[in-house]
């Protein structure tokens, strides 16, 4: 079936019980929801439709535009949860199992699992703070609660944190220097990948966590905050390194 028309909460036909099968396949739907049988838009797609929004770095509208419908019925449709297990450790298991339920929290320049989120600690930490209060704005707009404040290097520093990895703060260079390096194709969920400088490729700038099944996790900045994205979302060479954090396999 090819797009035709903006779908939002109200509006019903074959368009719309087609994007909540696909929704259910995902599973986007709350656990109490096993199957559609109604061609409305109603209100637990409208918030199955904001969750996919927000795990694919979207925008959190609740409509299926041309964008969502492209990203639903892409080749590579974003799933809930995507981890899987092979050689993966407990930890590494833990953190992208932590990493999924901060979908939607903030980037703030210097941030790391930030709670104070007013407008003055945002402020205080990040001079391009309107950008980032925008976003918290939208966020809590869309019905967002329980949000945490972090830069990309804070985010993942968080995580280690909590699951008792560490009780340290890193930057992406501190964070790479704890990694032995992988190829793209020996990426095992999570493993950590990098971007690099434009000026000088020992210099890493930015950080997400691989999460498998080709999809990472990343605060990715102060206008859409913590996304899970394909692993080319941003182009096939987004990426410039892959490593293996040696402390999630002690």
């Amino acid at each position: 079936m090819d797009f035709t028309r903006n779908l939002k909460k109200g509006t019903s036909g074959e368009d719309v019980f087609f994007c909540k099968q696909k929704l259910l396949e995902l599973g986007f739907y709350g656990d109490h929801i096993t199957t559609v049988t109604k061609k409305t838009f109603g209100a637990d797609t409208l918030e199955a439709v904001k969750r996919f929004q927000s795990q694919a770095g979207l925008t959190v509208d609740g409509i299926i535009g041309k964008e969502t419908w492209a990203a639903l019925f892409g080749d590579t449709a974003t799933e809930a949860e995507p981890i899987t297990k092979d050689t993966v450790s407990d930890k590494a298991t833990e953190i992208c199992a932590l990493a999924l339920t901060r979908i939607g929290d903030l980037y703030v320049w210097g941030g790391s699992g930030m709670t104070d989120l007013s407008d003055s600690a945002i402020q205080a930490k990040d001079e391009e703070y309107a950008r980032a209060i925008a976003f918290r704005d939208k966020q809590y707009k869309y019905g967002f609660s329980d949000l945490l404040g972090h830069d990309c290097s804070g985010f993942i520093s968080w995580l280690m944190r909590e699951k008792g990895i560490w009780d340290d703060r890193k930057n992406c260079d501190g964070l790479w220097a704890l990694c032995e390096v992988v190829s793209r194709n020996e990426l095992i969920a999570g493993d950590f990948l990098f971007r690099n400088s434009s000026t000088n490729i020992e210099d890493e700038t930015h950080i997400g966590l691989y999460l498998g099944s080709g999809k990472v996790i990343h605060d990715k900045g102060r206008d859409v905050g913590v996304v899970l994205e394909g692993i080319n979302q941003g182009g096939s060479g987004y990426w410039h390194k892959c490593g293996r954090c040696k402390l999630l396999y002690q």
